[in-house]
């Protein structure tokens, strides 16, 4: 019974939009791209002039949006900053 409340739950969230994609390069994306509740996302893509970045970040609404930003805003987590999530 437990096992299957969590896995609704976790669908729940995924469907909601909550849930950070598992698939893309850890990244801190600094609030000078958008008004985001954590700098903690994901790189999903690099645009052929490595100009754009398209992110993952959770938004104050605790939605995960998918945007293109400006790659200066973008910057690789370190193993520290990685550990403690």
């Amino acid at each position: 019974m437990r096992a299957l409340r969590f896995v609704l739950l976790g669908a729940s969230l995924g469907v909601a939009g909550c849930l950070l994609p598992v698939s893309g390069t850890p990244v801190h994306v600094d609030m000078r791209a958008g008004s985001y509740w954590s700098g903690q996302g994901r790189l999903l893509e690099v645009d052929e002039a490595e100009h754009r970045c398209r992110v993952a970040v959770r938004h104050r609404t605790l939605v995960v949006r998918k945007e293109w930003v400006n790659c200066a805003f973008v910057h690789a987590m370190t193993s520290r900053d990685s550990a403690r999530r």
